[in-house]
């Protein structure tokens, strides 16, 4: 399963948070991966949940009831009710705007689902939304903007394509539409990135000793912003959180070194195990 599939799957998993999150899910799917017409209703995905989602929203929404039709390479949703279109295309227009933040980040995850992607992170750091047209572009790029998320429009084959770039970006992206666990995916993917080249420079420049002693810094370190991200650093006994917080402020600082600066002072079999009790608690995460 794709990186993108594996964030769509989560996404189907998000709460709403009021009652109209749903109709502004479904407006976000159907205009960026739908067909939407006063006498036809149509929307195909390759991902089953997807599917499942965007009937689940047309049900909330609305109280119309549409099978999902299995075919071979894609799963579909349509009607060609005059009145259940008319019902749907009357609810789920936007020219008013989006007032609350709920609503606008669910209209997002919606465009995700219908239209978008994102790069594995361990290749690139890329996603964009497939918007089919320059006033769906420009709306979807409103709507970002309002909670303060700066996305660009690019054209791709005459389709307009908006485009975040940046691993910090993206993953606020996918926390605020619903996948925060894809987010704290992609800072974990850059911390070790970060912690991959900083091990190469270093290898490059130091003896297999202090290039050993480099790579459990770097583990520790990577261990340390695994549990912050998690939101349990705070929870962990004072030793530990003392020990970690030297370990980030002298990263080179050798066991010895890091356990005079104590306080009390201890000594290395000491600092080594709060260090190793840090990297066990984040191996649990």
């Amino acid at each position: 399963m794709s990186f993108s599939s594996e964030i769509k799957e989560k996404l189907c998993k998000t709460e709403r948070v009021c009652g109209s999150c749903a109709v502004y899910e479904t407006a976000g799917a159907l205009l960026f991966g739908g067909t939407v017409k006063e006498n036809e209703i149509r929307f195909s995905t390759e991902n089953k949940a997807v599917a499942e989602r965007v009937r689940e929203d047309i049900s909330l929404s609305f109280g119309i009831d549409l099978d999902i039709i299995y075919g071979t390479r894609a799963y579909r949703i349509e009607t060609t009710d005059v009145h259940q279109c008319e019902n749907i295309c009357g609810g789920i227009l936007l020219d008013g705007g989006i007032p609350f933040s709920c609503c606008r980040a669910s209209f997002a995850r919606g465009a995700f689902l219908g239209g978008g992607s994102v790069t594995d992170p361990h290749k690139a750091y890329h996603m964009e939304f497939d918007t089919r047209s320059a006033q769906g572009a420009k709306h979807l790029k409103n709507i970002l903007a309002r909670d303060n998320f700066n996305a660009r429009i690019t054209d791709r084959k005459g389709r307009r394509i908006l485009y975040i770039k940046g691993s910090g970006e993206i993953a606020d992206i996918l926390g605020y539409i619903g996948a925060p666990q894809g987010a704290f995916e992609m800072f974990n993917i850059q911390a070790e990135k970060e912690m991959r080249n900083d091990i190469n420079r270093r290898v490059n420049c130091e003896n297999a000793n202090t290039d050993k002693s480099a790579r459990a810094s770097s583990k520790q370190l990577l261990a340390i912003r695994k549990i912050k991200k998690a939101g349990v650093w705070d929870k962990l006994p004072d030793v530990l959180r003392e020990m970690g917080n030297l370990r980030e402020e002298f990263p080179e600082d050798s066991l010895k070194e890091l356990g005079a600066k104590a306080d009390p002072p201890i000594g290395k079999s000491g600092v080594n195990h709060r260090l190793n009790r840090i990297l066990t608690i984040a191996e649990t995460l």
